[in-house]
């Protein structure tokens, strides 16, 4: 299979994914469900649909970027005479890390953490939690911040691919209600970001959500001293403000950046 065929089939992928593991998890769940699982997923299935549209658009603009990167050769690594394979590599670990230094800046800018906090404020985390964003923080992290980032780095066509690809399965497996394998989660962490480490992020305990902001690797974190050694039993997710029930709505996240809370 190509790569571009991989590129085609990412919605497919993706989705694909979402029921499967929405399903399993139904049946072995890993962490307490909400009291109103239906009503819950409800809702967070219509900020999906929403971040699941938006990004369809975002995504042809990222994909002329890296179109015009390439024709004009932009960027770092087209100013390197290194092999092909090296640039797909180091474009994959530049793009994460340029995700986790955007992610930080999510946290720590007011405004930008108005619209990212929609994400954060999920009180029980499962499958349907994974595209659970406000569309204007789907435009700033997935379309702005990379229409940015990848002609700085220079970043090849088919290294956004491998990555784009690898980026969607790990947001899918994170937030689902699922126990991965223990051998997964006390080694895989050393270098990805698994199930267990990324829910952390997820606390509502400041000092835990702002932390673990890589999306694949966990290189970051730990070279930034951005973790804790904490498991996801020992925490509750959400935040405190949007704890409320008419705080979880759809509506309500939607107009949530726009409100003092």
């Amino acid at each position: 299979m190509s790569l571009q065929q991989i590129a085609d089939l990412q919605p497919v992928i993706l989705v694909g994914l979402i029921i499967l593991l929405y399903s399993v998890e139904t049946f072995f769940p890993y962490l307490q469900k909400p009291n109103n699982k239906k009503q819950h997923d409800i809702h967070n299935f219509i900020l999906s649909f929403i971040s699941f549209a938006v990004n369809g658009f975002i995504g042809l603009a990222v994909l002329f970027m890296v179109n015009l990167t390439a024709e004009k050769h932009l960027g770092l690594l087209n100013l390197l005479n290194l092999p092909d394979v090296i640039k797909v590599i180091l474009s994959i670990f530049l793009l994460d890390f340029g995700s986790y230094c955007f992610h930080n800046l999510q946290h720590k800018i007011p405004i930008l953490w108005r619209f990212h906090r929609v994400h954060h404020s999920d009180l029980y985390l499962n499958t349907s939690s994974a595209l659970r964003f406000h569309p204007l923080d789907v435009i700033l992290s997935q379309g702005i911040f990379f229409c940015i980032w990848i002609p700085i780095i220079g970043v090849p066509i088919n290294a956004f691919i491998i990555y784009a690809t690898i980026a969607i399965c790990f947001v899918v497996m994170q937030h689902t209600n699922l126990k991965f394998p223990a051998w997964i989660e006390k080694y895989g962490r050393y270098v990805f970001s698994t199930p267990g480490w990324h829910k952390i992020h997820h606390a509502n305990e400041q000092k835990f959500t702002d932390s673990h902001y890589g999306d694949v690797f966990t290189f970051w974190d730990r070279i930034f001293g951005t973790w804790h050694p904490v498991q996801p039993e020992d925490i509750k997710f959400g935040l405190k403000e949007f704890e409320p029930p008419e705080k979880q709505k759809a509506g309500f996240l939607i107009r949530s950046p726009f409100m003092n809370l």
